[in-house]
């Protein structure tokens, strides 16, 4: 018996460190245990990153710099909610409503120079002609992104995306693959999606570090 608690304890503290994690670069979506369950299929990537993304988005909002409690309660209250079916995600209206069209969404320059349109998912990959899919990029960003995925470039660049992008491109995922039927779809048989999905963050970096990713 003491063994197996041990054994439940370490898992715990794994468990832990998928959001508390120093590292910005997202990780791989390979399946791996959490307090809430397994990781195994597609809707539950997504779902965990999102649940990730809303307790960084509260711990930013909070001003603290490290996660707590409150952080690891709205993580798993959210993915649990999302998996069952009792909580959703909110509209991409308000993404597109806050995302700034006076500057570049990436690196915050103001015009001049022009700002160009850039998509989140890429058109040659399928990415949906729409304005929710759309940007606004300065330049330099648009053309050092060029035909790339949001998740590729920032990966690439081995930065973590800033939240309110990142918010809007798991929007879109989740939504075509609600569309294309495929949430239940298992990791480990490579479902042909638009989106990046070898990108998508499973662990999220302190609080701290965003406030240098604007």
């Amino acid at each position: 018996m003491e063994e197996h608690a041990k054994s439940r304890g370490r898992k715990a503290r794994v468990a832990e460190r998928s959001l508390d994690s120093n590292s910005s670069e997202p990780a791989a979506p390979t399946p791996t245990k959490k307090r809430t369950g397994q990781v195994d299929t597609v809707g539950e990537l997504l779902y965990w990153s999102y649940a990730c993304l809303a307790a960084a988005c509260a711990a930013e909002k909070a001003g603290i710099a490290r996660y707590d409690t409150r952080c690891w309660m709205i993580r798993a209250k959210l993915f649990k909610g999302l998996r069952a079916g009792t909580m959703k995600v909110g509209s991409l209206f308000a993404d597109v409503r806050d995302m700034p069209s006076d500057r570049c969404v990436y690196c915050g320059a103001t015009p001049p120079p022009k700002l160009h349109g850039d998509h989140l998912i890429p058109r040659h990959r399928g990415g949906p002609e729409s304005g929710d899919n759309l940007v606004w990029a300065c330049r330099s960003c648009n053309s050092s992104k060029n035909a790339r995925d949001l998740l590729e470039w920032y990966a690439s660049k081995e930065k973590f995306p800033p939240l309110l992008l990142l918010r809007r491109y798991l929007k879109l995922a989740m939504a075509e693959a609600d569309a294309r039927q495929i949430m239940g779809t298992n990791l480990v048989d490579r479902p042909s999606v638009t989106f990046s999905i070898e990108h998508v963050p499973v662990k999220y970096p302190q609080p701290s570090e965003f406030r240098g990713m604007k």
